[in-house]
């Protein structure tokens, strides 16, 4: 799935020099407040400017996809709005040292940074008392152009009636798990940026897949597994029965091609959620600061009996040959497809069947999960992405062009812009299947060599990285393809589960951030390590061991990993007081 760049500025130098820029900055472009559209014209509700203006956009770009320039999303969004549009898009590599650095040369500071707006710098900036960013849901702002000055107020009352209107039904999400205002709003009670939303159940977790047919396989061959049948994939409740069907796997001809010992039972790349998906049947669902279940305090998860008893696990993989020992070295979607595409794979993590099986095998597997253990019996587990993220658009407060990009954004949260961001525009990219608009299909030319993905990827930024604003499930849940709509039905098992660790409507302040990115520099290079040797038992570490275990925490307090969790913690009691 998706990943988001939360890196906090950690260079003083370059901070100091930045701070310094925004202590100086204010708006000196001419500015010409008549050729702003409020309603748009007559015939297009969507015209923004009378005469074209160019709106400058920094912006993550993913390695190998078209440039921003190019995509069909923001060649349709320029035609209809009248908005010309400048890109600067550093790979996503780089995307955090040449954002802090754009700061320095006030020429080249854009009108919007689009996508990956972290909540640490924005609250950092508005601890030290920078105006760095406009507030969305400001009253009283305006700002100056030459002489003249701009009365903007509230950009979201205002200017952004879609977004408003998502707000205020928490975009279709349950409100008692997130709460969308909350997310947005920082301790002074500002939206510095918009929201990233999603409520598409594909993408809101990891999936993890199991071989229905190997296990139909065995049944039907041999009787099951040590006497008893094994379970479908849907009845796969404990993570006991999953080691007995992994067990299954190893010692049988699950793939009935003659051999007992090409089978992989489970594996994935260097643990990536699997690891996640065995520690939710313990109770918690990351390797990290996790709030508790009854929201009373953060626990570091890798202190607590859980985790030791996930690693016992993981090692009784390992030790009876069920891991495949390729695990740890595995860092990519095409390693793992190796063995997929073999008809070699039992169990795996994977966005979708397809990608790491090919088409040829996918309707072999089925999600499974969340599962309990005789450990763990209460509600279970899945971590969950967020549906909301407070890092979607922010608008610096140099730019003369506060309204226009305003109304651009809501565009991009109404049914046109979510449609944009995720398969272009109708009767052209996609078309509805029917009158009433039970589905649609996505048109991929004939003569398009690559695949369906590659094909999106000249249309939208989305494909392959977290980019888009909204992300909505009553439009790509619709899609009339076989695989994806069967990817979405498998997918909807997880949504009455989903848990976020770290909870987006609790902030920490400028220095909790700071302190957390150092400590986490070296705390989770070190975790990592010691997952990997006691999983192993490399140099005699034995999860099973209580002095190897005591060992085993104590190095993770040397590491300042007590200096962490309180942070969260005194964050979460500054928001049970707000509240």
């Amino acid at each position: 799935m998706k990943k988001r760049i939360t890196k906090v500025l950690s260079n003083l130098g370059s901070l100091a020099f930045i701070l310094s820029f925004l202590a100086g900055c204010g708006t000196t472009t001419t500015y010409d407040a008549e050729n702003f559209l409020l309603n748009g014209t007559e015939d297009n509700p969507y015209r923004i400017v009378k005469d074209p203006v160019t709106i400058k956009i920094f912006a993550p770009h993913s390695a190998g996809n078209p440039e921003y320039k190019d995509l069909t999303m923001f060649k349709y969004l320029s035609q209809i709005t009248g908005l010309n549009f400048e890109f600067t898009t550093p790979d996503t590599s780089a995307y955090s040292n040449q954002r802090a650095s754009v700061w320095k040369n006030s020429s080249g500071l854009p009108d919007l940074f689009l996508f990956n707006n972290a909540v640490s710098e924005q609250v950092q900036y508005l601890e030290l008392g920078y105006d760095a960013y406009v507030p969305f849901n400001d009253d009283n702002y305006q700002f100056k152009t030459g002489s003249e000055t701009i009365a903007v107020g509230n950009i979201i009352e205002n200017y952004m009636p879609n977004y408003k209107a998502g707000l205020i039904d928490n975009f279709g999400v349950d409100s008692e798990k997130e709460d969308a205002k909350k997310v947005a709003t920082l301790s002074d009670g500002k939206m510095y940026a918009t929201l990233s939303v999603s409520d598409v159940a594909r993408d809101l977790t990891f999936k993890m897949f199991v071989n229905q047919k190997w296990i139909d396989n065995i049944n039907n061959n041999y009787g099951g597994y040590n006497g008893q049948l094994l379970p479908a994939a849907d009845q796969i409740k404990t993570v006991e029965q999953y080691l007995n069907v992994l067990r299954a796997f190893k010692n049988l001809d699950a793939n009935d091609n003659g051999k007992t010992d090409d089978e992989i039972p489970v594996t994935s790349k260097s643990l990536e959620y699997l690891r996640n998906f065995v520690l939710a049947s313990y109770g918690y669902v990351s390797q990290g600061a996790e709030i508790e279940n009854d929201q009373s305090q953060f626990t570091y998860v890798p202190y607590t009996v859980a985790y030791r008893k996930y690693l016992q696990f993981m090692n009784t993989l390992w030790s009876e040959g069920l891991l495949h020992n390729s695990t740890f070295s595995i860092t990519t979607d095409n390693q793992m497809a190796q063995y997929g595409t073999q008809n070699r794979l039992g169990s795996f993590v994977s966005a979708a069947a397809y990608l790491t099986v090919g088409y040829d095998y996918e309707s072999d597997y089925q999600t499974f999960g969340p599962l309990t253990s005789s450990y763990y019996t209460g509600t279970p587990l899945q971590w969950g992405f967020g549906s909301f993220k407070a890092d979607g658009a922010c608008i610096p407060q140099k730019s003369p062009y506060v309204r226009e990009v305003a109304r651009l954004l809501d565009i991009m949260y109404s049914p046109l812009g979510a449609q944009l961001i995720s398969y272009g525009v109708e009767g052209v990219d996609w078309t509805w299947d029917d009158a009433n608009h039970t589905s649609w299909t996505f048109n991929v030319p004939d003569d398009w060599t690559g695949n369906q993905e590659q094909y999106r990827a000249t249309i939208t930024p989305n494909v392959g990285s977290a980019s888009a604003l909204y992300w909505a499930n009553d439009f790509v849940g619709k899609m009339n393809d076989p695989i994806i709509m069967k990817l979405n039905e498998m997918s909807e098992i997880y949504r009455p589960y989903l848990k976020n660790p770290e909870p987006g409507e609790i902030k920490l302040n400028s220095n909790e951030y700071s302190q957390i990115t150092t400590i986490k520099a070296s705390l989770d290079p070190q975790l990592k390590y010691l997952e990997a040797s006691y999983i192993r038992g490399d140099n005699g570490k034995d999860p099973f061991d209580d002095n190897s275990w005591q060992s085993f925490v104590s190095d993770l307090k040397g590491f300042g990993a007590d200096n962490l969790i309180k942070c969260y913690n005194d964050a979460l009691t500054r928001y049970k007081q707000e509240a």
